[in-house]
């Protein structure tokens, strides 16, 4: 997991071939501007899910994790807290995982929360789990860059 300001983005263009073009991107859009929706990049390869999300209380979130994508969640308008954990050490898997949707979730307790304001960015790989929306306002406006860790392949696998 990686939590930083829009401004020092260029320090992580080495750590995936596509964090540059995307972190252009996130750079020149004006946040205000955007609606709801899904803008695609490069296909399945990355695209962008400008969400509004729903609030929810550190007890009643989940952990959630993925394989096949690394996320860029950048928070709009207010201050987002977000559970987080390696996935190494949880235990209690709500299920298995989701191969169409790429997801797991946790039943574990959250111990630990971040908080990601407007401008910053926090990006979680697939060995990084984490729980959204914690103590946000009902509505509450972001963004999710969704970057394959395996740019490629004919066609992203698990």
């Amino acid at each position: 997991m990686i939590k930083d300001s829009l401004d020092n983005a260029h320090n992580y263009d080495h750590l995936h071939k596509n964090f540059r073009m995307v972190f252009e991107i996130l750079q020149s859009l004006n946040f205000d501007a955007l609606e709801e929706g899904h803008i695609e990049l490069d296909g399945d390869y990355v695209y962008i899910n400008v969400d509004v999300a729903q609030g929810r209380t550190k007890n009643n979130a989940k952990l959630e994790a993925h394989r096949r994508y690394i996320d860029i969640q950048i928070p709009f308008d207010e201050p987002e807290r977000i559970g987080v954990a390696a996935i190494d050490e949880l235990q209690n898997a709500d299920g298995e995982f989701d191969i169409e949707q790429d997801i797991i979730f946790y039943n574990d307790e959250i111990k630990e929360c971040i908080t990601v304001n407007p401008r910053e960015f926090v990006i979680f790989f697939p060995e990084d789990a984490h729980a959204p929306n914690i103590d946000c306002p009902k509505h509450h406006r972001k963004l999710v860059a969704k970057i394959s860790v395996k740019p490629n392949e004919e066609k992203p696998t698990l």
